[in-house]
């Protein structure tokens, strides 16, 4: 799971890469009455695949946002089942939302559904994003398994 995480990782940073590329161009060029057209549209989908990409390797890293205050003062034991049941729910939850977005991005194939400016299809952007939320959903599993047999990651 983690070379998936790094390889996806790194997919996101050289997109990151390339949109501070673009919005440098964009902004170079601006002055002079040439500015890239579409740029905004790049940045939204570069945004999206950014965050999406990130998901796995945040999730593997424990690098999100986790308030524990009451938690801390619970049993070992009972933290452990705890924790299990909270990865289901999430487990259960991203993968109904990376299923959608998939069906989503089918369904935005099928009507050749385009961006205003650069007439770009969203779908592949769409697939993307959900393949994100895949491999968010395959931590999640990971972990899950990992707490069972009481080898987990800190979390």
């Amino acid at each position: 799971m983690s070379r998936i995480n790094i390889i996806f990782l790194s997919v996101a940073c050289i997109i990151l890469l390339m949109g501070l590329l673009v919005a440098v161009i964009n902004m170079i060029l601006r002055p002079f009455g040439h500015p890239l057209t579409g740029s905004f549209e790049l940045m939204g989908y570069g945004s999206a695949i950014i965050t999406a990409l990130g998901l796995g390797f945040s999730q593997e890293k424990k690098s999100h946002i986790a308030v524990d205050i009451l938690f801390k003062k619970f049993p070992s034991g009972l933290k452990k089942w705890l924790n299990i049941v909270g990865l289901l729910l999430c487990t259960i939850f991203f993968s109904a939302v990376a299923v959608r977005l998939f069906l989503f991005a089918l369904d935005l194939k099928a009507n050749g559904e385009l961006s205003e400016t650069l007439m770009v299809p969203f779908y592949p952007v769409t697939m993307i994003v959900s393949l994100g939320f895949v491999v968010l959903t395959l931590n999640l599993i990971h972990d899950i398994f990992a707490l069972v047999n009481s080898r987990g990651r800190k979390g």
